[in-house]
């Protein structure tokens, strides 16, 4: 007996362990989820392509060394062997604001990814929820359906005792045992959903899961504001405003300094001809160039020009999209609430008018006909109350994301 006790409480703590609040599932996925991995590296690259142009004068220092040799027809002028060891620094002193608007390019395009990851992670958020609700109302559709099979078989073994009396006919037994069956295929059905959603809540996730906890959305009042992907494409529109200033800049002036630390060593020459070779020389050069014509500029700015307006006109749509999207989300979930209310109503009305065909059926007053039809509308009405009610919690968390509002703030106020 103790023995027993103990397997029960083992088993009642695997069940606990296994069911799985929304909240929790929501940090597991932020924290497994690839695809937000993968955008955090992305982020991440953009950041170090910002900073290897922080610097707009491109300063560059290098080392190095070189061998000549000279064979066949030297003349006593010359040298045959001679080392050379060097240290070159460069300075862009103005290259026609390439520099400058490439650092502000990167920086934006930097800034465009944090906001897209934002984005990004908002939709898989809002995913996630998705799934783990409509998986609610599949699980709960499946109890449903369950306490409808215990009916219809209770029904359908009193008429087939009935039946084996002689007090009725085989049609009554065969239109239960149909009934029967059919809901029993409904149930299988289910069940296949609710395998389909809990793979998918493992890929976003990264948790396998067995069972759900109860769980519902924080109450919060929200406003609109400009939602993470609208401010993504307004960086992306100022990258491609620097762009354009990049490719503008070959026809402008460019003015580079370089200076050149030269050490040499010489073998096989002359030493009475050649008495004054260097040692070692530092060569400095300032270089003024001008672009007067080339067949790609005018084209390249084009291109620049149109990915820009492109940008821009992307960008108004996304705007009042957006917009459009939180007002429906409001009336959304307005209607969510009256359309609770009113299922609230015709589940009360379906059972009371099912107990009382139940009297008169089992009384043999009405017919199964009408006994089936009342089972029918009842579990129909609670499984239509059983996914508004998840369907309400979809709404609302449709409406947060959509309203601009930081996710960090939802979970926040879930604690």
């Amino acid at each position: 007996m103790n023995i027993l006790f103990k397997g029960v409480l083992l088993g009642m703590s695997m069940m606990a362990l296994n069911a799985i609040t929304l909240k929790e599932l929501i940090d597991k996925t932020l924290e497994n989820n690839q695809n937000l991995k993968a955008n955090k590296y992305t982020q991440k690259a953009k950041q170090k392509s910002y900073e290897s142009v922080k610097n707009i004068y491109n300063p560059n220092l290098t080392v190095g060394a070189s061998y000549n040799r000279l064979d066949l027809d030297v003349r006593d002028v010359q040298v045959k062997n001679t080392y050379t060891g060097f240290a070159k620094f460069s300075l862009n002193l103005y290259d026609g604001g390439k520099n400058k608007a490439l650092k502000k390019q990167k920086l934006h395009e930097y800034k465009a990814q944090e906001f897209q990851n934002t984005t990004d992670t908002k939709q898989t958020v809002l995913n996630l929820v998705t799934l783990y609700f409509n998986l609610k109302t599949v699980d709960e559709n499946i109890k449903v359906f369950k306490e409808k099979s215990k009916a219809l078989k209770a029904q359908y073994e009193r008429m087939k005792t009935k039946y084996d009396m002689k007090m009725t006919t085989i049609d009554e037994v065969l239109k239960l045992k149909s009934e029967y069956e059919s809901n029993l295929y409904t149930i299988e059905e289910l069940k296949y959903q609710k395998e389909e959603l809990l793979k998918n809540i493992e890929l976003l996730s990264g948790v396998k899961i067995d069972k759900l906890d109860t769980s519902a959305l924080p109450n919060i009042e929200v406003s609109y504001t400009e939602p993470s992907d609208v401010r993504a494409l307004k960086e992306s529109l100022k990258a491609n405003e620097e762009n354009v200033n990049i490719v503008k800049s070959v026809k402008k002036p460019q003015v580079k300094v370089e200076d050149s630390l030269n050490f040499y060593k010489y073998d096989d020459y002359n030493e009475r001809l050649l008495s004054d070779l260097p040692d070692k020389q530092n060569q400095l050069t300032l270089t003024l160039t001008y672009n007067l014509f080339d067949t790609s500029s005018k084209d390249t700015i084009e291109s620049a020009k149109l990915l820009k307006l492109a940008t821009a006109n992307r960008l108004a749509f996304v705007k009042n999209q957006s917009k459009i999207e939180f007002i429906l989300a409001q009336k959304k979930l307005n209607t969510q609430k009256l359309k609770l209310k009113s299922l609230k109503s015709a589940v009360e009305m379906a059972n009371s008018v099912y107990e009382a065909i139940k009297n008169k059926y089992e009384n043999g007053v009405v017919d199964n006909i009408t006994y089936l039809d009342a089972l029918s509308k009842k579990i129909y009405n609670l499984a239509l109350y059983k996914q508004a009610l998840n369907d309400l919690e979809i709404a609302k968390a449709s409406l947060y994301f959509k309203s601009g509002i930081d996710y960090k703030k939802v979970l926040k106020e879930w604690n």
